[in-house]
């Protein structure tokens, strides 16, 4: 009995942590942490949060030939519309609750999505996201 409440204590925290996905820091932390931003792709955060009401768990990023890719829940591509992507592709996947909580509390109309040396960052405001789980293999 002890290992099964065990066992079953270990997958609830691990679905937790998949669908917190993602850390809110400083900006000036995140260039500590991460270095410069390369690649810098703005958007309006009226319409990432329109995105973000499309998808119910995570939502997934990628800057893909210079142009945003976002990805709801089962893959399926919100932005550029009318696209596609290969289940191989890699995308950088955060809760969509910690991308609203980032556009809540930086409170601008502009978002950026950036891609820096070895991680992608989202800012809005004096905040940056990270910490994204990586799809595949952790796609949901």
């Amino acid at each position: 009995m002890k290992k099964l409440l065990f066992a079953l204590s270990v997958v609830t925290l691990m679905s937790i942590n998949v669908y917190s996905q993602g850390k809110i820091l400083s900006k000036e932390e995140a260039n500590e942490l991460f270095g410069t931003v390369l690649v810098s792709k703005e958007m309006p955060a009226s319409s990432l949060k329109a995105f973000v009401g499309q998808s119910s768990k995570v939502i997934m990023f990628n800057i893909i030939n210079n142009d945003v890719y976002i990805l709801d829940d089962s893959r399926k591509v919100l932005l550029p519309s009318g696209f596609s992507v290969s289940s191989s592709e890699v995308f950088h996947v955060y809760s969509t609750s910690i991308v609203q909580e980032l556009l809540d509390n930086g409170n601008t109309p502009v978002t950026y999505i950036e891609q820096r040396k070895e991680v992608l960052t989202i800012t809005n405001g004096n905040f940056t996201l990270e910490y994204a789980l990586i799809c595949p293999p952790f796609c949901n």
